[in-house]
C-alpha cells in the first residue's frame, strides 16, 4: 500500500520534473550557471570538480530528495537539515544553501519556457516555502545555544574536577 503524497501539489512538481527530463538530458550546467550567477562565491567551491561528477551527483540527490519530500517524506524533510548543517562545515553560509532547490526551479522554468505553467509556479512557491520552513527550524552550528551550553557544562562538570 502507497502512502498519499505529504505534498498537495505533488503531482505538478513531479509533472514539473518529467517535462524537464523531456526537453534537458542533463540540467547540471544550466542550474549551475543560475547558482553562481546567484552567488558567484561558491563558484570557487567546485575547484575539485574538473568533470562535472559532483555538481551532478549534487543535483541528482537533490531530485531525489524533492521527490521524497513531496511524496512520502521518508527522508528529505531530515536531509534538509543535516546537509544545512553538512555544507555550513564546507563553509556555505546557510543563507546561500536553502536558495539551491529555488535555483533548480528557476532552471526549470528557463529550460521549460512556454511549458513552464502557473501550476508548477504554483507548486514549486508553495513547496519552496514548506522546505524553508525546516531549513529555518534547523539550529544554527554558528550559533550558541543556551539550552544545550547549559546541558553540556552539567554534563562535563564532573570530568573538570578530575
Amino acid at each position: 500500500m502507497t502512502a498519499a503524497p505529504a505534498f498537495a501539489r505533488a503531482a505538478d512538481i513531479e509533472a514539473s520534473l518529467e517535462a524537464l527530463a523531456e526537453v534537458c538530458e542533463d540540467p547540471t550546467p544550466v542550474v549551475y550557471k543560475h547558482l553562481f550567477a546567484a552567488h558567484p562565491t561558491m563558484q570557487p567551491y567546485f575547484w575539485r570538480d574538473t568533470n562535472g561528477a559532483i555538481k551532478g551527483e549534487m543535483l541528482s540527490r537533490t531530485f531525489e530528495a524533492i521527490l521524497d519530500f513531496v511524496g512520502e517524506r521518508r527522508y528529505a524533510q531530515h536531509m534538509i537539515s543535516t546537509e544545512l548543517v553538512t555544507h555550513e562545515g564546507y563553509e556555505v553560509p546557510r543563507e546561500v544553501f536553502v536558495t539551491f532547490f529555488g535555483i533548480i526551479r528557476d532552471a526549470a522554468r528557463e529550460l521549460l519556457g512556454a511549458d513552464w505553467t502557473p501550476a508548477f509556479e504554483e507548486a514549486w512557491t508553495t513547496m519552496l516555502a514548506e522546505m524553508d520552513a525546516y531549513a529555518r527550524a534547523t539550529p544554527r552550528s554558528d550559533a550558541t545555544n543556551a539550552y544545550f551550553a547549559a546541558k553540556l557544562e552539567e554534563f562535563t562538570a564532573p570530568y573538570a574536577k578530575a
